[in-house]
């Protein structure tokens, strides 16, 4: 038997399944109802409104029920064309979102206000706290605050029995996307790992056959594009879905206003001027593998970043994520060594005193102390954070054309303005990057 062959008989007999337990509670599409339709079409006719308005001078319904009556019979079915080019219907607005992504949904549904309406998720976030602790230019540090921040930002987004997690990307239970009733279900693919994007595509179709619309953000297995268009596209989808286009395009217009600032002062370095990097991944895996660490090639999302953006060159030119030892590091010999965190927080401390790097004391980046940590970045998705490790990566590569620059003050300010806070939740987001060194190294 094809694979493709039990692929859909397994998504038959789950559809059935899910029509056979939903039964008792109102099938999934219940949810999708829409207020003031009377005769199942999805739509609210003129006469259908005439007639609300005259439920609502008997009192039957209120004043609210009625403005949303109006408002769908001006604004839908509205009809999306998400990133896989497929035709989506919507014909209300949201109410119950479950959305799938490792944490671009959530912030920017935060930012739209519309948080709220999230009533299930899959991707990253979960349930669960984790202490980190971490020595950075010699001081200590160890908190239990949130890596995620739609975490900090919306606190429930934590409560796995509130809010239902259905698993990872591509990895979902469709069981748990049921019960929950959604009205729609968004999806984002993006992620660090690079596939063919056939599980990706097979769970896609699979959520379709639920019978409420699926929005898929991103165009799934593609990583050969602008990775900062693929990021403001995501948004603008978001503004079109949830009716916040003006929103989004501020969003958009912020992320825009940081990258062109750093572009700015590093778009006239000379070629031969260009500082050399690695983008260096410690893990305690490596040495069971027989390297030191893993290095990022010219194909990675974040070198692709660093390379158009902060304008410096990749050392390694090849592709993927390579496990290499310590003599192929040395031989490599980059100006800066930038580490990040999706394995664990990992700082500049733990390559000049750890034992397990002796071997790597030899390295110019090492020896003239110009190795820098990142933001702790789960799951290896930038999301819209993606400024803040190239702003870092931009000063500490070129510390004399950012002298004015304070990425600590920098950090709160563009928190504040992205997701409308107050400071002192920004100051819990920068915990939550594992970013406190910024202030303490008045960076």
């Amino acid at each position: 038997m094809s694979k493709q062959l039990c692929f859909m008989l397994g998504a038959a007999c789950l559809v059935l399944l899910l029509a056979v337990a939903s039964a008792s509670e109102g099938a999934v599409s219940s949810h999708a109802s829409v207020p003031g339709d009377t005769d199942g079409d999805n739509k609210v006719s003129d006469d259908e409104l005439k007639a609300a308005e005259e439920s609502y001078k008997k009192g039957e319904i209120s004043t609210e029920e009625l403005d949303k009556i109006r408002h769908i019979k001006e604004n839908y079915p509205r009809i999306i064309i998400d990133a896989t080019g497929t035709e989506v219907t919507i014909y209300k607005p949201p109410e119950r979102v479950f959305q799938i992504s490792t944490g671009l949904i959530a912030t920017t549904m935060y930012a739209f206000g519309d948080a709220e309406t999230i009533v299930g998720k899959g991707g990253c976030t979960k349930s669960g706290t984790t202490t980190r602790s971490f020595t950075y230019n010699g001081k200590s540090y160890s908190h239990n605050t949130p890596w995620c921040i739609e975490g900090i930002l919306y606190p429930k987004m934590l409560d796995d029995e509130a809010i239902p997690f259905s698993g990872s990307i591509g990895k979902e239970n469709y069981e748990t996307i049921a019960s929950t009733n959604p009205d729609i279900i968004i999806v984002s693919t993006r992620q660090w790992g690079r596939d063919s994007g056939e599980t990706y595509l097979k769970s896609i179709e699979t959520m379709r056959t639920l019978g409420v619309p699926v929005v898929v953000l991103n165009q799934v297995a593609k990583y050969d594009g602008d990775e900062t268009e693929a990021v403001y596209t995501e948004v603008e989808l978001l503004g079109k879905i949830f009716e916040k286009e003006d929103k989004a395009e501020e969003i958009i217009n912020l992320l825009k206003e940081q990258v062109d600032f750093i572009k700015s002062r590093t778009a006239d370095i000379p070629e031969d001027e260009k500082k050399s990097f690695l983008y260096l991944e410690l893990s305690s895996y490596s040495a069971g593998k027989g390297g030191v660490a893993y290095v990022d090639g010219e194909n990675i999302l974040e070198p692709i970043l660093i390379e158009n953006i902060v304008n410096a060159k990749n050392e390694f030119k090849g592709e993927g994520r390579q496990l290499m030892s310590a003599e192929q590091l040395l031989t490599l010999d980059p100006d800066v060594i930038y580490l990040p965190t999706a394995q664990g927080v990992h700082t500049p401390d733990e390559l000049y005193n750890n034992e397990s790097f002796k071997d790597l004391q030899d390295l110019r980046a090492i020896k003239e102390r110009k190795v820098t940590g990142l933001p702790l970045i789960g799951c290896r998705t930038e999301r819209l954070d993606f400024p803040v490790s190239l702003m870092i990566e931009a000063k500490f590569t070129y510390p004399d054309r950012f002298q004015d620059v304070n990425v600590g003050e920098w950090l709160i300010d563009y928190h504040v303005k992205l997701y409308g806070i107050d400071e002192e939740t920004a100051q819990e987001i920068k915990r939550g990057l594992c970013l406190e060194w910024l202030d303490d190294t008045g960076f």
